[in-house]
């Protein structure tokens, strides 16, 4: 029996390593007769059309491998009867709510599945055989210190099957205080601005337009499928974090609005007016595996009890590509998932985007529909030099997309805070300030690059374990017909990471003494600036 996190960390990574090893010289093979090498060629290509398209046979034999090791960890976690469990078992244990891992493990579990790798998901199911997993992570959060058991196991499974991997991936876990304090700042930006006296917790709904594809009958037969404009009713507010992550954030708008909540029904509410609002995008099998394991157990522990059990809308997909249709109708999980994420896309009013989008300098977030959008921010700039391809710029030109789309809401990131004050920002500020009707800046400074320090001297921490500073920013925009440019709000945070933490525990949006900024061209800085000599220089 394994009764330490560590050991069952150590056996999973030492099985996924092996996966990840064959499924790597399948997919570099040369023998164009062997269908098994032609299937996970396939899935790969699959892949890259509509997720990552550089990715390298290593990189996805990875992702892949990790998937698997992750999935038998999340269907013995459901697994009632601890007597018994295989790799076909193990299918009809993954919660219905994630459609793709099942789709996947449809896939491993049946006949169509490569021998070279039956072997080994078989050696993993008898490790978990002999594991009891809820057990196991009950109190493991505490004893490390951290919160969340879930999202620790993954971080310590990281570190036995690749370190480097761990540390890449540290940004993924976004300090609690950052993320309640944006929870906060939107609810109460909801109320305030939006006459939403229930905030997150709004149930109330708007019709909207969209587009149907209908098959329509007369007396003759049936007539081909047709496009038709139809009416349809949906919440309006709507929340998006586009780079999800494992779900930190949607997990504590869940906590927030369980805290909040003061009648009825709460499994109902939750079926009817929580799921369908929250929605969730991201690019990594795993870290998307993880964010539907932590929002199932998350909604259990709140004494939710599933009536129809209703799917997370949290998608694998490229945020930053445009909608497409996936034609491969081989892997119809994978084409499942991508229509379902096209319909958010295209027709969902989304109300509040929020998240810690990446912070990558030079990603392979390169497609045409986001370099389209982000001309705005480099309209008539005349530079030599312009800094403005770093994911997380593309992630606010994103977001600002979005709610510009739908007319009013929030975009509320914690970012990178070089485009504050940045030179080549100049025309991103004006852009954002355009959009929207009121930005708040909160600076957590903390940039070791700068060698930043206290106002009297002293250390300044960053919240994260990265060099760039930082800073939170709510963008508000509102429905407006004499639109001028946003009024700008910024705070200064200064210290060490506790005293900053602290402050985010303490502190709500109204409670924060802000300094509203001139924002003046051609700059338009969002940072404190003493123009009093500037006709003189």
């Amino acid at each position: 029996t394994i009764t330490s996190p560590q050991n069952l960390a150590k056996l999973m990574a030492g099985k996924a390593k092996l996966l990840q090893d064959v499924l790597e010289k399948a997919i570099m093979s040369n023998d164009e007769n062997n269908e098994d090498d032609l299937s996970l060629k396939n899935q790969m290509e699959i892949f890259r059309v509509n997720l990552i398209h550089d990715i390298s046979p290593k990189e996805f034999s990875d992702v892949y491998a990790q998937t698997i090791a992750y999935g038998m960890f999340v269907a013995r976690l459901h697994d009632p009867t601890l007597q018994t469990f295989s790799r076909e078992e193990a299918v009809t244990l993954i919660p219905k709510t994630n459609p793709f891992l099942r789709g996947l493990f449809n896939y491993i579990s049946g006949v169509e599945c490569d021998d070279r790798l039956i072997w080994i998901i078989d050696s993993l199911a008898e490790i978990f055989l002999a594991t009891d997993v809820n057990k196991l992570l009950q109190g493991f959060g505490e004893k490390t210190g951290q919160d969340d058991a879930v999202i620790h196991f993954y971080e310590t499974f990281l570190g036995e099957y690749n370190p480097k991997l761990r540390k890449s991936r540290g940004v993924w876990y976004t300090p609690q205080q950052v993320v309640n304090f944006i929870v906060r700042a939107c609810d109460e930006v909801l109320k305030d601005e939006f006459d939403l006296e229930d905030g997150l917790l709004d149930e109330s709904k708007i019709k909207i337009k969209t587009k149907s594809r209908t098959v329509l009958y007369t007396k003759d037969g049936k007539k081909p499928l047709r496009n038709q404009n139809i009416e349809k009713e949906v919440h309006r507010v709507q929340v998006l974090d586009p780079a999800t992550g494992t779900g930190t954030f949607l997990a504590e708008i869940i906590k927030f609005i369980k805290k909040e909540f003061w009648g009825g029904s709460w499994s109902n509410y939750v079926e009817e007016h929580l799921i369908p609002r929250l929605n969730g995008f991201e690019l990594l099998m795993a870290s998307y595996a993880m964010a539907h394991l932590k929002l199932d157990l998350l909604l259990l522990e709140t004494g939710y009890k599933p009536i129809n059990q209703k799917r997370f809308n949290i998608f694998l997909t490229n945020s930053l590509e445009e909608s497409r249709v996936t034609q491969n109708t081989l892997f119809q999980w994978f084409a499942r998932e991508s229509l379902e994420a096209n319909r958010i896309k295209k027709d969902s009013p989304i109300m509040v985007v929020m998240g810690n989008p990446p912070y990558a300098v030079s990603s392979s977030n390169k497609g045409e529909w986001i370099q389209d959008l982000l001309q705005d921010y480099k309209k008539n700039l005349n530079e030599r030099k312009i800094n403005l391809d770093d994911d997380y710029i593309k992630f606010i030109r994103y977001g600002q997309h979005y709610i510009d789309k739908n007319g009013e809401g929030i975009l509320a990131y914690i970012s990178n805070n070089s485009f504050i004050d940045g030179i080549t920002h100049r025309q991103m500020r004006k852009s954002l300030l355009e959009s929207f009707d009121k930005i708040y800046i909160l600076d957590l400074h903390g940039n070791s690059k700068k060698k930043e320090t206290a106002l009297d001297g002293s250390k300044d921490d960053n919240v994260f374990d990265i060099m760039q500073g930082v800073s939170i920013n709510i963008f508000i925009k509102k429905k407006s017909t004499n639109k001028q440019l946003a009024d700008v709000y910024h705070c200064d945070l200064y210290g060490r990471r506790e005293h900053k933490y602290n402050f985010l525990n303490e502190n709500s949006l109204k409670s924060i003494e802000w300094a509203k900024l001139e924002c003046i061209e051609p700059n338009y800085f969002f940072v404190y600036k003493d123009f009093k000599a500037m006709s003189k220089y």
